[in-house]
């Protein structure tokens, strides 16, 4: 690719055109369409500099005027994950200006496309990307508009006048490059006179032509021949979009050329009947020309056929082992279609390359083309049949291709939700003024709190009404200070895992009808049973609900991790636990009965815990950085929780509660990681009521069951899974009685709030670099940066029903008797 990219520079060159490379760092291997949304790079660092960045390189060192940064993000690689290279500091400043030496002009992708307008306000986007270093903005509407969004930030010390300053001397030195200081017009006469000239277009056929790429011709059904009168090949021209029944300049050429043929047309609009009829048309073993349009398009987030026409071809290979196929748009078709006995690429359906390929087809040119790409799994770069020679076969990889059937749980039930019942907000990152945020005092106050050794550093992050107005990392990884926290870094959320996952499972197979919160657990678990008789008695009373809201009557915890065995032992002891109390008379916290709801999730779906909640919450909501026992690849971003003295270390990249961990890191109670960012969609989803974007996670009845108070015990603030707050609240003091969240014991806090419209997420790692540093220090700035997120925010009331901490309220005291 660079090779080639530095031959197209020198011929821009020789003419006097500035290029531009895109899209910066790369666009290639990523599964997402940056017009829909953010698109995700691989993170390996050997990978990104011998792959994705190396043609960036040789374009820059063949002298290219401008790079084109997209709307991309390597997670694990760049310093703060979720950030578009588009507004990154760590791409065009760190990347691309120092280490790639790029000086020229750096040009966004348009700022309207999903991957920016999906999660970030104008204003933000706008800001954001001129202080990461970009000079030219494609911003396609409310030009006027956005000009005044940069005059005030720099009017107000948002965006330094430097910065300006250095982005317009870059674009004037580029137009001086190029002449446009003497003489900004072209010469009409002499474009007129270049364009569309005889031999450029004998030029683009012979390269057409050249281009013409076999893989594959089992049974040498290329060339076309004519064989018998009663042979009548059918040609099915296949548009992947609506609305198109043309006759396309392929299968005109087949016609013309005396060849008997029947041709029909399909595309995305037909019905399945019209695609029915066709096959009932196509005689049994028949000669069958498939002309293929699909091309890479804005929004299409797919390089394949649309699953209906895929079933189509499928069924007519059915009928016949004579099909071939011309690809006019993706090489990468055949994949998704691995018994095709004749494959041909032509890359694009210009009219020029349909009349190569007709050509080709009908033996008039030689085939002689290469793939300028691997197939995986069909065939390597470069390789390509010739033709009319036909003792050249491709090796047959198809018998090597593994299908394997993945399902998400037996017996997997759908709700059919009208759309009527869900509005849902969706998430997008906004500068504080737009939701009248003064956040000024926020950065004192968290770094205060490091100074205070509540905990090393951190990510905050706070929610208005569906807009992020603050998402900053403080702090470092550890108190040596070698690891400054960043916005995409994992915690381990301990007990946050109560509600993230474990609730979350039960709130689903509640939708499904799998379970009812008064179902007993011995129902379901008949081992669930206790050490004497009178005790599996009393546990045969225990349901759903009594586990879900801590009044099952067991103790708050044990140390199984210390027992010697197998995890199956260590299970049939947590199974068998004394209980503490009589069931249903008091709410007493426990990791216990959450580890057995754990189980419970686990017994009726048919799939681990951590499978369930991906394949049910996680992945539907786009989480993609919340799991059970993080890949190493996150190694990185995982932030160090304590010392262990057993592993002399601190322990990173498996989870802290040791139970959790001698379970396999999968349990009900503990061993979730995840960032700032993908609590906020999770907790978004809940403010929802159950949706996000187009996902329906939950029924808005469920979560509104879910999250009010239990009230099984009387004055438990216990909800389903959920707390609520009540006395000195880690919420802050200004959170509604109608807010729920949790904690988790390594330091992480989520409150939402339905009242008021509020997020705040606070992710720290208080028990580094050992648990009894929490004490009290974490607990009082864990309710005062609660608090001062809410008051950053205009006109917001104090809940009497909450209390300051002794800290804060001695400090209001001193400051009101000075």
């Amino acid at each position: 690719v660079g090779q080639y990219a530095g031959e197209y520079i020198r011929g821009l060159h020789d003419h006097g055109v500035a290029g531009t490379a895109k899209h910066f760092p790369g666009h290639g291997d990523t599964e997402t369409d940056s017009h829909s949304s953010l698109a995700t790079v691989p993170s390996d660092s050997a990978r990104l500099w011998s792959l994705e960045l190396l043609p960036f390189q040789a374009a820059i060192d063949a002298g290219i005027e401008a790079v084109m940064v997209g709307h991309l993000q390597s997670p694990d690689y760049q310093t703060h994950a979720g950030t578009p290279a588009t507004m990154s500091k760590f791409w065009i400043e760190d990347v691309l200006r120092k280490r790639m030496d790029f000086q020229g002009v750096v040009i966004t992708d348009a700022m309207r496309m999903g991957g920016i307008a999906e999660n970030f306000s104008p204003d933000y986007a706008l800001i954001n990307a001129i202080n990461a270093g970009v000079d030219l903005i494609i911003q396609a509407q409310g030009v006027r508009t956005s000009i005044d969004v940069v005059e005030r930030a720099v009017n107000n010390g948002i965006i330094s006048e430097r910065r300006i300053d250095e982005a317009a001397l870059r674009v004037l030195l580029l137009k001086e490059r190029l002449g446009l200081h003497r003489n900004r017009f072209n010469d009409y006469q002499l474009t007129r006179s270049q364009l569309g000239r005889s031999e450029y277009r004998e030029s683009a056929g012979r390269i057409a032509a050249e281009s013409i790429t076999m893989v594959r011709n089992r049974g040498s059904l290329v060339p076309l021949k004519y064989t018998a009168k009663e042979d009548t090949l059918i040609v099915i021209d296949l548009y992947d979009y609506p609305y198109n029944h043309r006759l396309s300049t392929v299968t005109r050429g087949i016609i013309n050329s005396g060849l008997p043929a029947k041709p029909f047309q399909l595309d995305a609009s037909d019905s399945p009947a019209t695609y029915q009829a066709i096959l009932d048309t196509v005689p049994d073993g028949a000669r069958v020309l498939v002309n293929a349009f699909v091309g890479i398009a804005m929004r299409k987030d797919r390089i394949f056929l649309p699953e209906e026409q895929e079933e189509f071809l499928h069924e007519l290979m059915g009928k016949t082992a004579r099909v071939i196929m011309v690809s006019l748009g993706t090489p990468y078709l055949v994949q998704a279609l691995p018994e095709l006995p004749a494959y041909l690429c032509a890359y694009n359906s210009t009219y020029t390359m349909q009349s190569a390929a007709a050509s080709a087809l009908l033996g008039y040119t030689a085939i002689s083309g290469r793939l300028p790409v691997s197939i995986p799994g069909i065939c390597e770069l470069g390789a390509g049949l010739e033709s009319p020679v036909d003792s050249l076969v491709l090796a047959d990889t198809s018998a090597m291709l593994i299908y394997t059937l993945c399902g998400d749980g037996p017996d997997r039930v759908t709700i059919e939700v009208p759309d009527s019942l869900y509005l849902p907000t969706v998430l997008r990152r906004t500068m504080p003024y737009e939701v009248e945020a003064d956040i000024s005092s926020i950065p004192g106050l968290l770094q205060a709190a490091v100074a205070d050794s509540a905990w090393p550093g951190g990510v905050l992050l706070g929610i208005k009404d569906g807009q992020i107005f603050i998402h900053e990392a403080f702090g470092y990884h550890t108190y040596a200070k070698n690891e400054p926290d960043a916005r995409g870094d994992i915690f381990d959320l301990a007990s946050i895992t109560k509600v993230v996952a474990t609730t979350s499972a039960i709130m689903k197979l509640y939708d499904c009808g799998k379970l009812k919160l008064d179902d007993q657990i011995t129902k379901f678990m008949p081992e669930f049973r206790g050490p004497t008789r009178e005790q599996t008695r009393l546990k045969s009373s225990i349901t759903i609900r009594n586990l879900i809201t801590h009044t099952a009557g067991l103790p708050p915890f044990k140390a199984f991790y210390q027992m010697e065995g197998s995890v199956s032992a260590r299970l049939d002891s947590i199974y068998q636990t004394a209980l503490d109390t009589i069931p249903g008379v008091a709410t007493v916290y426990s990791d216990i009965g959450i580890i057995i709801l754990g189980k419970l999730v686990e017994r009726l779906s048919g799939m681990t815990l951590a499978a369930f909640v991906d394949s049910n919450i996680f992945q539907p909501l786009g989480m993609t950085s919340t799991y059970f026992n993080p890949p190493a690849q996150r190694m990185k971003r995982i932030v160090p929780t304590e010392y262990s003295i057993d592993e002399q270390q601190f322990v990173r990249g498996h989870v802290h509660d040791e139970n959790a961990y001698s379970l396999g890191g999968i349990a009900g109670h503990a061993g979730l990681f995840s960032t700032a960012a993908d609590l906020a969609i999770f907790a978004q989803m809940m403010m929802n009521k159950g949706a996000y974007r187009d996902s329906v996670v939950f029924l808005p009845n469920t979560v509104n069951l879910f999250t009010r108070r239990a009230n099984v015990v009387a004055g438990s603030s216990r909800c389903l899974g959920w707390d609520s707050p009540e006395g000195e609240a880690s919420s802050g003091v200004y959170a509604s009685s109608n807010s729920y969240g949790h904690t988790g014991f390594t330091g992480t806090s989520l409150w939402i709030d339905p009242d008021n419209e509020i997020i705040v997420i606070l992710l720290t790692n208080a028990v580094h670099p050992e648990r009894s540093w929490k004490h009290p220090k974490y607990y009082d700035w864990r309710q005062r940066i609660h608090s001062a997120v809410y008051e950053s925010l205009p006109d917001q009331v104090r809940n009497p029903e909450l209390e300051l901490k002794q800290r804060w309220a001695q400090h209001n005291r001193d400051r009101a008797n000075n």
